[in-house]
């Protein structure tokens, strides 16, 4: 049967000791915490989980261990497997697939050299006429520097082996235009890659997220995507992921950068994640002045005061 998005994927941070090795004892701990709460699976090795940190046969080792955990939890898994280099992704993407028995790819439109629209149109059938498993493609234009627009969103839509394309341009009217073109469509999902927007996600159309905050409230998480897309109720979806919004703000801070925040974040909740790998190796701003605006960040107290408004904390998990 093929692979169908529907649910909640926690896109993964990438667990570090103290020697800013993998710690592996953490991430099953964590898998265990989200399988028990309702999500459908998860997504290791992508921005949130640092990738471009990772070196090539640690990544896919990583996606390796976290697959054999987590299917054994009954969760799908959606494998990084993006680079900003056509050949590279695919010869990554290839040794994913020798390695680990995944259900799809997630992969990023190339970051940093920022092809034109012809170009990622390019980079995804390359990729896709290379691997076996579905693709879904990841349109993310604060990390890339290029917004997929939605005419290249639905000509990648057409090329086969992709499946789907999670959407996080935090552009709403781009995303009820991707509702209105995919709205027909029930060979290619549409799914939410920025938090505050999932409940708009699923109000056109969306079958389901990639998350940060259901790394740490999947419960809730899951709630929005079961009202908005299984019960096709959008007012009350917008309501329960406006409650969230003390945590959707906690994982991105002024100041910081995705993954610090949900590292201290399950820090707080006793998972044991360290600090991401340098350069984003250090805990949010606290009674601490930001460069960039002057004032003075409570980065890490906003976090614990919304797990704590959620029963979130260690102690409470």
């Amino acid at each position: 049967m093929s692979f169908e998005p529907e649910g909640v994927y926690p896109a993964l941070p990438t667990p570090m000791d103290a020697e800013d090795d993998i710690d592996y004892e953490a991430s099953r701990r964590h898998l265990e915490y989200l399988a028990e709460n309702g999500v459908q699976g998860v997504v290791p090795a992508g921005c949130t989980g640092h990738a471009a940190t990772l070196p090539h046969d640690e990544h896919v080792e990583y996606v390796s261990r976290v697959s054999e955990m987590a299917q054994d939890l009954g969760l799908d898994v959606v494998a990084g497997s993006g680079t900003n280099s056509t050949y590279e992704t695919i010869d990554l993407a290839q040794s994913i697939e020798e390695e680990a028995d995944i259900d799809a790819h997630l992969q990023i439109s190339p970051y940093q050299n920022k092809p034109a629209q012809r170009g990622n149109i390019q980079h995804y059938e390359l990729v896709a006429d290379e691997v076996q498993e579905p693709i879904i493609a990841y349109n993310v234009p604060s990390r890339t520097g290029r917004n997929l627009i939605p005419d290249t969103q639905e000509q990648i839509s057409h090329i086969p082996g992709v499946i789907g394309v999670k959407e996080a341009s935090n552009m709403p009217d781009q995303i009820r235009e991707l509702g209105e073109r995919f709205s027909d469509r029930d060979d290619f999902y549409l799914l939410s890659g920025d938090d505050p927007n999932n409940d708009l996600v699923y109000s056109v159309g969306g079958s389901g997220a990639i998350s940060v905050t259901g790394n740490v409230a999947p419960t809730e998480s899951v709630e929005v995507w079961e009202t908005g897309f299984q019960q096709q109720d959008h007012d009350a979806a917008e309501d329960l992921n406006e409650d969230l919004s003390p945590l959707h703000d906690a994982m991105f801070q002024d100041g910081e950068v995705n993954p610090v925040g949900v590292h201290y974040a399950l820090n707080q909740m006793g998972f044991e994640f360290g600090t991401p790998r340098p350069p984003n190796s250090y805990e949010p701003l606290e009674d601490e002045v930001d460069p960039e605006t002057g004032e003075v960040m409570h980065n890490q107290s906003e976090i614990e005061d919304a797990l704590d408004e959620f029963g979130l904390l260690e102690a409470e998990v």
